[in-house]
């Protein structure tokens, strides 16, 4: 509380940012930049802002989790300086962002977002407003925000090939907000018609087997929290889920448990540390707090606090002779033995048809041992204000697939939209231990076998068929930042990180070898460029192997990794 009301606030649960009282809605904070505008909403293009500032700076402050937590304080704790913070803070944010004018008001899910936290915030000042303490000031404020935020979110809620995770945040605002006050379905729709259209597209947004259909693992854990709570206001409503839909939460929550966990993260595709609302007990761990509330650990106690318990115990993973569980729909594989954990991706290139938050990352392998991670996914970046990167870290050889300037990738052509799909990659189990997945354009196949052998050793090994005899075929291994990397001989390196060490021996038929241990001298966004958190990038050492395709016949490299712990 104290922070906050210092100004001291962050962005995302991780950029500092040094706020104003009251804040300025409309600046990037980490940028410098005020924009603020009195403009029609409608003529406004968020995606490209003067000065390099973000809209995802200026839409994270009127989010409004800040005054979230004051409300929290001033319900918890009696905090009555907190809950009156908290209302005139709102207050000015009415006054300063008229309905449908200015930056706040170019995006339905930030609206749908508002109605979320203004709910929350609304119950939790209750017992101000029953003492009489703020009274008239909610009943102005319920006035002034809830039918245009209704209006808005239900007038401009996202539709086609742009539904992802909007629609999903649209519709779960407006079921939040209507479930608490019924007479809002007058300026959108009643109730049942929102819960029938929220049923349909959790069916559409999660497959069966749990994964979320963007191929964004953090935008899982957002769009699941987004639908948690509208099944908590309708249950609140007195309604009955869906059990098809209640099916499908379970499969999400076990999968994001398995394929996240309380591992360093490092997702694959698009993430912009999004969550809904602060129930977690530090903001710098919400992704595993809310994955030890989803598998019930201790760590999610603070959650538990807010929303209760998860409503059922996790499935037991059945154990079985292969090392392997595959979630073939999502096409995403967990691999596990000893202390060795792998993700290797399988995928499609993400939802609909403009693949939003989908990155080039078929055939990647990120490598855990134990929780720390070894070989990463390179992560997102930025949406809006850096093009080269975002460009960069979506791209297929930033990820290490097997890769060859032939390749004909799909090519993005705005921050969320790309000129294509690939192929969906093919797979099969050999033997037990062995999972081979190929991917194709027509004219380049490229190939990649993962063995687990032991509880120590993986197996890549990686060949692709193509006509020219002119192209290089690399991948590129990408370390986590901090990592040190040495040469032990040709062709055997050894990375070090966090107390957990990985050989790496590179089969001799490899052309080159290259480990790059320092940046280079000029900055630059390429090979070694990783993002840990949105908005937040650095450098990381790397080893990149390169061949020759030897025409029609396949040509086959190898990869053993050797894993250890001090």
């Amino acid at each position: 509380m104290e922070e906050i009301l210092a100004g001291r606030w962050r962005a995302f649960g991780h950029l500092p940012i040094s706020v104003t009282d009251p804040p300025r809605w409309h600046k990037d904070y980490l940028g410098g930049v005020d924009l603020t505008t009195n403009a029609v909403a409608f003529g406004l293009n968020h995606r490209a802002l003067a000065s390099g500032a973000d809209i995802k700076l200026i839409w994270e402050l009127s989010r409004w989790h800040q005054l979230t937590r004051l409300a929290m304080a001033a319900h918890v704790l009696g905090e009555a300086k907190a809950g009156w913070k908290c209302v005139h803070w709102l207050e000015h944010w009415v006054q300063h962002n008229q309905p449908y004018r200015g930056w706040n008001w170019t995006s339905a899910l930030e609206a749908g977002m508002r109605l979320i936290q203004f709910t929350w915030i609304e119950a939790l000042l209750q017992p101000f407003v029953t003492s009489g303490e703020c009274e008239s000031e909610m009943e102005q404020l319920r006035y002034e925000t809830l039918p245009s935020h209704v209006w808005f979110t239900w007038r401009h809620r996202s539709f086609g090939s742009s539904a992802n995770n909007h629609l999903l945040g649209e519709l779960a605002g407006l079921i939040v907000a209507t479930a608490r006050w019924p007479e809002l379905s007058r300026w959108a729709v009643p109730l049942d018609e929102l819960e029938e259209l929220w049923n349909d597209e959790v069916l559409a947004q999660f497959a069966e087997d749990g994964g979320n259909r963007e191929q964004a693992l953090h935008y899982h854990l957002f769009s699941f929290e987004l639908c948690w709570h509208a099944r908590m206001a309708l249950i609140a409503a007195g309604r009955k889920v869906n059990d098809a839909v209640e099916q499908r939460l379970e499969r999400a929550r076990e999968f994001f448990v398995d394929v996240h966990g309380m591992r360093e993260p490092w997702s694959y595709g698009d993430s912009d540390d999004a969550f809904v609302l602060p129930l977690f007990y530090d903001e710098s761990q919400a992704t595993p707090e809310w994955t030890a509330w989803m598998s019930a650990g201790r760590q999610g106690e603070a959650i538990s606090y807010w929303i209760g318990d998860a409503n059922a115990p996790l499935r037991p993973r059945v154990v079985e002779d292969s090392p392997w569980r595959l979630y073939e729909d999502t096409g995403v594989a967990i691999g596990r033995s000893g202390n060795l954990v792998l993700r290797y991706d399988v995928s499609p290139q993400g939802y609909l048809t403009t693949a939003a938050h989908g990155h080039l990352d078929a055939l990647h392998l990120s490598i855990w041992i134990g929780h720390t991670a070894m070989i990463i996914d390179p992560g997102t970046g930025a949406y809006y204000a850096h093009r080269e990167l975002r460009s960069w870290l979506a791209c297929a050889p930033a990820h290490n697939g097997p890769q060859t300037q032939l390749q004909r990738w799909p090519r993005r052509r705005a921050p969320f939209l790309w000129s294509g799909h690939h192929s969906r990659p093919s797979i099969i189990v050999e033997g037990k231990q062995a999972l081979v997945a190929e991917l194709g354009d027509g004219t380049i196949f490229a190939r990649r076998s993962v063995e687990i052998s032991g509880t120590s050793q993986v197996l890549v090994t990686d060949s692709v068929r193509t006509r020219s005899t002119q192209q290089f075929f690399t991948v590129l291994w990408q370390f986590p930042p901090g990592a040190v990397c040495q040469v032990i001989e040709p062709y055997r390196f050894r990375v070090t990180h966090q107390g957990a060490n990985l050989e790496i021996v590179a089969s001799a038929d490899w052309e080159r070898a290259d480990l790059a241990t320092k940046p280079p001298s000029e900055a630059q966004v390429g090979e070694g460029t990783v993002s840990p958190h949105f908005r937040v990038v650095t450098w990381a050492p790397h080893l990149k192997l390169q061949a020759r395709p030897k025409g029609d016949s396949p040509c086959v490299f190898s990869t053993l990794f050797l894993a250890s712990n001090d």
